[in-house]
């Protein structure tokens, strides 16, 4: 009886679970419960084997959460987990076009396969061996604002340097590069270790094979030359750092080395003279797993032969300088935004993943719509645009038989973000080749049966909104929210817009009155809700209160326009934010991934973009220190730490949104043209400024800012794109809130503006 009450209990747990929010249309979706399963037992794995392993060398993230002298600290209680809570940063590296990234954590740990093993690298100074993950002289930075990650770590007499970049070929490679840069010669320990940035990894067999290293029957690590020494371990024989800092480590590793509860690990050394290189690589394409020795070592005999000279982390820099050299061109003064704008432009580029585009390298390594609007328009924004032709022209294989444009069961904004994307894309490039229109007319059906679907509702605010959904998952558990009903207004309008460039105008027609119902649908829930509410700010749904949800509801006002920026419902909802949802100049996200939210901080810094409000710019300055050294954000951040607590430690829509505020910052579409330098940061008074083929909605635009004492100098060209009609108001309301033209091209002195705060 016992056992079947405990049982009994349980289910009640999950299913009052799912009735936190909607009860009727939504179940929890089965493409979840896998990656769920997998967070949950390695959590358990890694709180057992850290508490019993308590003199072995662990990630970074895991010392410091260990660590009860640590602010990081994390107490465990009667909860039988342990996850990363406190240090999700990582940076991704890659090739421009692949499908895979390895990561890099702030101490060097490389990470090539999702949920895998890690390449640690230790120094044997003279003094004594030196950890990355416990060392206090430990910097990092990007190489020329490029995907090559330098580590830095002080030992007697001056640095040891790791450098971690990609680079392309038939056997995609990760290379992992360690400089000498002290005056006396010191050992390097390259340590495969297993664990990763999120928990512990399974690592049961590692191999010495000829010049590789095979982690399970998987080729893993591929040296230019043998090691000179080599200790290997299991998790109850001891961590194999003990073997190599008592001197100990041997010519050969144990064989077979076979840890039975996969935590294997094995260090190799090599002696590194002052001023020399070593390089080893890393294949990024994992294969399956394998017991069998004999077709791993048919595995290690395929792979090529290494090169006697591996590309440098130079040449790397150089090829990356010339790949970014298309597109929109900035030249803004020198500091942390310029180099955070240069290195998001090249990380874009690698989200994207041929037909995909992904909002991580890691946790997040899957396609949404959702995520995919706002990065399919960061790389248009930036005049990326062969890469976001590339994605979109792939939607269609994504589209169900009746319409819906599927990344995940019940997300009903995708229909509304996929035709988002489509048209915003037309709308700065003009190009039509990559769009289905087929696809575009059945997505827009889809769309207004989806919100008649299901039984008759009662309730008057749910009539002829979108049905309950897991949603976007910063707006909380399953229920009927606004943000679906919202993106799905944009698609019928941007729907109406593409079907009409077809010649389809019967369908186009009825798009917009679908449209214009969906419009009032919404107008009459936000009015009934508001008065129910006695604000006239818009909760996340009909049935919320007001609770940090509220800001999925400022999507109506950017990046979707459906609302003006001084509607008042828009600065009902952004001024509730503020208040009541924010630390200082950062949102707070209390739902789901709570911490310091980093694009929904932008979200709202956009709004007040478009009000005039420099505030904004306070944001965008809280986004720039939250940024970690090598210019990435995690999903969330530890309000205290500032470290990353949530989500993929290099994400996707962060980095898009971060792009996007400061091209509309540069240059922003607005009801009759176009605004340049909407508002001016005090620290680009006098300094010069250059836009160079900028898309916009109305043609691909160039200017610069130049200064005569204390009155700047503007020049400018537009090439209107040919359907454009009319003129093209340009404004400049940072620089002279009193001056517009219509011309093409010109230059003009404009009046000195405001003093800096």
């Amino acid at each position: 009886m016992g056992r079947l009450r405990i049982t009994d209990d349980i289910v009640h747990h999950l299913s009052t679970f799912q009735r936190l929010g909607e009860t009727v249309e939504v179940e929890m979706p089965g493409e979840l419960l896998p990656v769920g399963a997998r967070t949950v037992f390695r959590a358990v794995r890694t709180r057992a084997a850290a508490q019993l392993g308590v003199d072995w060398v662990w990630p970074h993230w895991l010392e410091r959460q260990l660590d009860p002298r640590s602010p990081a600290f994390v107490p465990r209680g009667h909860l039988p987990v342990l996850t990363n809570v406190t240090g999700r940063n990582w940076t991704m590296v890659g090739n421009v076009g692949s499908a895979r990234e390895a990561i890099v954590d702030p101490r060097g740990l490389v990470t090539p396969w999702f949920d895998g093993w890690s390449l640690d690298w230790w120094i044997g100074a003279d003094d004594r061996w030196h950890f990355p993950s416990r060392e206090a002289g430990v910097r990092q930075q990007l190489v020329g604002s490029t995907p090559v990650v330098e580590t830095l770590m002080r030992v007697p007499g001056g640095d040891a340097a790791q450098r971690v970049y990609a680079v392309p070929g038939a056997e995609e490679l990760v290379i992992v590069e360690i400089e000498n840069r002290s005056p006396v010669p010191f050992a390097v320990a390259l340590a495969v270790r297993p664990y990763n940035p999120e928990g512990l990894a399974i690592v049961e067999r590692i191999r010495l094979v000829d010049h590789a290293v095979t982690v399970d029957g998987r080729p893993a690590l591929l040296f230019p030359k043998p090691p000179a020494r080599m200790a290997g371990s299991t998790f109850h024989d001891g961590d194999s750092a003990h073997v190599v800092t008592a001197g100990n480590a041997g010519s050969s590793l144990p064989d077979p080395l076979r840890c039975e509860v996969g935590l294997a690990q094995a260090a190799f050394l090599f002696p590194l003279p002052h001023t020399a290189v070593l390089r080893v690589a890393v294949p990024l394409a994992a294969e399956r797993r394998t017991r069998r020795k004999g077709v791993a070592r048919r595995r290690v005999e395929r792979l090529p032969e290494l090169p006697a000279v591996l590309p440098s982390s130079d040449t790397v820099v150089r090829g990356w300088a010339a790949q970014s050299a298309r597109g929109m061109r900035l030249e803004l003064p020198e500091g942390r935004l310029a180099e955070a704008v240069a290195a998001n432009r090249r990380y874009m580029l690698l989200f994207h993943d041929g037909a995909d585009i992904t909002p991580g390298p890691y946790t997040y390594h899957r396609f949404w719509f959702r995520d995919a609007a706002y990065m399919l328009a960061a790389l248009d924004r930036y005049g990326f645009s062969g890469e976001a032709a590339e994605v979109i022209g792939h939607f269609p294989d994504r589209q169900k038989a009746d319409g819906f444009f599927f990344s995940q069961r019940q997300e009903w904004d995708a229909n509304g973000a996929a035709l988002y994307a489509m048209a915003e894309h037309w709308r700065l490039t003009r190009d039509t080749s990559c769009i289905d229109f087929d696809a575009v007319a059945s997505a827009v059906q889809w769309i207004e049966r989806k919100r008649h679907s299901k039984r008759r509702r009662a309730d008057s605010v749910l009539r002829g909104l979108m049905p309950a959904s897991i949603s976007a998952e910063h707006l909380g558990p399953f229920d009927f929210y606004y943000w679906d009903s919202f993106w799905s207004l944009r698609g019928l309008l941007d729907g109406a817009l593409l079907l009409r460039l077809a010649g389809q105008h019967a369908a186009a027609a009825q798009a917009e009155g679908w449209a214009s119902s969906l419009r009032g649908a919404l107008r009459d829930s936000l009015a009934e809700v508001g008065e129910r509410l006695g604000t006239a700010a818009m909760p996340a749904g009909p049935r919320r209160r007001m609770d940090p949800g509220v800001v999925g509801s400022l999507v109506a006002c950017h990046p979707l326009g459906l609302l003006s920026p001084t509607d008042p419902a828009v600065e009902a909802t952004l001024a509730l934010a503020r208040d009541r949802f924010s630390i200082d100049h950062a949102f707070f996200q209390g739902i789901s991934h709570t911490g310091l939210g980093t694009y929904l901080t932008l979200q709202l810094a956009s709004v007040e973009l478009a009000q005039g409000d420099r505030r904004a710019l306070d944001r965008l300055s809280w986004m720039l220190e939250a940024a970690t050294p090598t210019f990435t954000w995690p999903e969330a951040i530890h309000p205290q730490l500032g470290s990353g607590c949530m989500g993929d430690g290099h994400h996707g829509w962060a980095a898009a949104d971060f792009l996007s505020f400061v091209r509309d910052l540069l240059v922003r579409e607005v009801d009759d043209g176009l605004a340049l330098c909407s508002m001016l940061p005090d620290s680009w008074v006098g300094q010069g400024i250059e836009v160079h083929d900028a898309p916009t909605h109305h043609g691909r635009l160039s200017f610069a800012v130049r200064w005569h004492g204390e009155r700047p100098a503007l020049l400018w060209e537009l090439t209107p794109h040919d359907d454009v009609d009319g003129p093209v108001r340009l404004t400049a309301p940072g620089l002279d809130p009193t001056w517009s033209t219509t011309d093409l091209r010109g230059d003009a002195l404009l009046a000195a503006p405001a003093a800096p705060r």
